[in-house]
């Protein structure tokens, strides 16, 4: 519970309904914004990261790979994405191209 909340609303996926389509997630582990407030979300259960830029009803898929239990996602300093594979004990270090 929120001490001081007085409504939430929901920005990315649908209430209590996993789901592998853009519009959706399943098992979102870790979110990180960048610079043009959009959302990275690591969907955990589909394998991937989704960007949801502000104000959209769906998600873009920006890295759809082999995970076992992907994590949590970071920028590094370069702009790059970095996802924590926890079951493969590795860390994922993506390329992410600039836009507007």
């Amino acid at each position: 519970m929120f001490t001081g909340a007085i409504n939430a609303t929901t920005v990315a996926g649908e209430n209590g309904v996993p789901s592998k389509w853009s519009y959706g997630l399943n098992s979102p582990t870790s979110i990180i914004l960048d610079q043009f407030e959009s959302m990275y979300i690591m969907d955990s259960g589909n394998n991937r990261v989704q960007r949801w830029s502000p104000g959209s009803t769906y998600g873009i898929i920006v890295i759809s790979g082999t995970f076992s239990n992907p994590y949590g996602i970071a920028f590094d300093r370069s702009g790059n994405l970095a996802i924590a594979d926890s079951s493969y004990n590795r860390v994922v270090l993506s390329p992410m191209i600039c836009r507007e």
